[in-house]
């Protein structure tokens, strides 16, 4: 995955993963494989899916030319509340962006490494 600043603020974790790279036919397969690796953790919680693509299709907002969905997967390692201010900057999600060759899956980067790690091997361990 590459590390990328968007905006000049937010350091993002991305990555682009054509179609035929992996199993995955849609936004939702990938998004229930992921759903099951937070399931599985010892540490993480699955909160929500969120139909970001739906709910700015609704509004009529902009949306990028070529993309035809894209949802959030959000769930949290929250092992600790260390001070009442971490809670800011949680829970973490999973976007994953779809196009009709290709996904694009981004998160932002979390302050405890080992959660960007298992972030990236989640998404990584899909790419034939």
């Amino acid at each position: 995955m590459k590390k990328i600043v968007l905006m000049e603020k937010y350091p993002v974790y991305t990555k682009e993963i054509l179609k035929s790279e992996t199993k995955f036919k849609n936004v939702d397969e990938y998004i229930q494989a992921l759903k099951k690796k937070i399931e599985q953790d010892e540490i993480a919680t699955f909160i929500w899916i969120f139909d970001h693509f739906k709910h700015t299709s609704n509004i009529w907002w902009e949306i990028l030319d070529g993309m035809i969905a894209g949802k959030i997967l959000l769930f949290c390692f929250g092992q600790s509340i260390p001070k009442p201010q971490a809670m800011a900057v949680r829970p973490r999600n999973i976007a994953i962006a779809e196009f009709e060759d290709k996904f694009v899956i981004s998160f932002l980067e979390a302050p405890l490494e080992k959660a960007n790690t298992k972030k990236i091997s989640w998404i990584l361990e899909y790419i034939e």
